[in-house]
């Protein structure tokens, strides 16, 4: 972090900055990751493998990470840069509402809509893929349109192996326990939305006490209507065995209950909140950054994502000089041989040419093959036979005819065969079948009395 560098706000998962240049302009900004999470193996591990799967996602409603960059330092860090799109954060709206005045509902359902949409489309890339860290902090009002931040941080999020309570009380993530432990997945992503909508509902940032499964006094505080109400009961996962699965399914249960109460939440309705916008700029790193290396385990490298192309600026084009005509005889009377340009030949000709030799090939390979004798192999019709016994020196009769004693290697006809072997006691007889070009071994052993 340079002295030109403005931090924004900080929360449980770093700092958010403000970069600017050496001129002193706003270029771009940044979550600068705190390095206890970092520390973590698999938190960046995790982090890339998640950047990696993302990497072609570019959506409207999301804020593009555009490069990924390790932080020197006492204790490494990592950054996440984005485009500077100015605009609000949705958590210092909550932060003065009590002096500004409190959201509209209108305006908390268009933003919790809007969420769900963009969602809706981040679960579209993959089965498995989730934000996990939805949350006011990570949500963006800017020119009247709602931006979502962050979103390749579940995963990564996930390794930190906390309770859902510290990871409320201590990253503002809210999460809910299984059997398998704490996972930030595509429902998680439905109730986080959902408890964006619930504190603005009530007009205030939700408290470290009011986590997902203890939202029950703040939901009886809030004046919703009852379509309202019974669906963010199923988002916030009130009754484990009734939750939507994706944000799709999220987004169009809440059409139909915007429907059953009359309401139509529009753009205007979230003017008020703020949100002016700063004009768009280009990614240009930092100058004390320097691009991350890949840790040795992940299977990507951290410099995945796509960068914005430089400008270029093109050399100026050579004025074409005045061409003067050549007088052969002067090279002819200096000692320089004139070299005249040949005529490219046709793409009709060069067709013709092509398919003289191909027949030619042709008509060679099939004359060869009339007189030059193929490998006994390719079209053999035999196979090998190996018979062996103990005690050896048995004789052996294949097929009624004798063909000497055992051990014995013998070349027959592909097909079934009977073999006889006179050994000590009563002969054995059997069948064995031999493919051609195959290799069939049996070992026949005689017990003595």
């Amino acid at each position: 972090m340079s002295a030109s560098d403005e931090v924004l706000f900080s929360d449980g998962l770093g700092d958010r900055l403000q970069v600017r240049d050496h001129h002193g302009r706003p270029t771009h900004e940044s979550l600068l990751i705190r390095p206890e999470l970092t520390a973590i193996p698999s938190f960046e591990f995790a982090l890339n493998e998640r950047i990696w799967l993302v990497e072609k996602f570019d959506h409207p409603t999301f804020l593009t990470i555009r490069n990924i960059v390790r932080v020197p330092g006492r204790l490494a860090s990592i950054s996440l840069t984005h485009d500077l799109v100015g605009g609000v954060r949705l958590s210092d709206v909550l932060a003065r509402a009590a002096t500004t005045g409190l959201p509209t509902s209108t305006a908390a359902l268009f933003v919790l809509k809007e969420v769900l949409d963009g969602l809706a489309e981040l679960h579209r890339q993959s089965g498995e893929l989730a934000h996990g860290a939805i949350g006011p902090e990570r949500i963006v009002l800017a020119d009247g349109r709602v931006r979502i931040a962050d979103y390749v941080l579940g995963s990564a999020i996930e390794q930190l192996r906390f309770t859902p309570e510290r990871y409320w009380k201590e990253l503002r993530v809210a999460a809910s326990s299984s059997a398998g432990g704490v996972r930030l997945d595509r429902p998680v992503d439905v109730a986080q939305a959902a408890m964006i909508a619930v504190a603005m509902f009530a007009g205030r940032p939700l408290r470290d006490t009011e986590f997902l499964g203890g939202l029950g006094e703040v939901l009886t505080g809030i004046s919703v209507p009852q379509p309202i109400r019974t669906w963010l009961l199923k988002a916030l996962h009130m009754d484990t065995r009734r939750v939507f699965i994706h944000a799709g399914e999220a987004s169009k249960a809440l059409d139909e209950a915007l429907a059953e109460a009359g309401i139509r939440p529009m753009r205007k309705d979230i003017e008020p909140l703020g949100g002016g916008r700063i004009g768009a700029t280009l990614l240009r790193p930092p100058p004390n950054f320097r691009p991350m290396e890949a840790p040795p385990s992940p299977p990507v490298p951290a410099s995945t994502l796509p960068k914005l192309a430089p400008l270029i600026t093109k050399p100026p084009v050579p004025a074409a000089k005045p061409r003067r005509d050549v007088d052969a005889r002067q090279y002819a009377q200096q000692g320089y041989t004139m070299v005249t340009q040949r005529t490219p030949v046709s793409a009709g000709f060069r067709k013709f040419i092509w398919g003289a030799g191909l027949v030619l090939l042709m008509t060679t390979a099939f004359t060869g093959a009339q007189f030059i004798r193929p490998p006994e192999w390719l079209f053999s019709n035999t196979g090998t036979l190996v018979i062996e016994s103990n005690p050896q020196g048995v004789a052996v009769n294949v097929n009624g005819k004798p063909h000497g004693v055992t051990p014995l290697t013998l070349k027959v006809e592909a097909g079934l065969h009977e073999v006889e072997l006179h050994g000590p006691g009563k002969p054995r007889i059997f069948k064995v079948h031999v493919t051609r070009g195959d290799r069939v071994a049996q070992f026949i052993e005689f017990f003595r009395r």
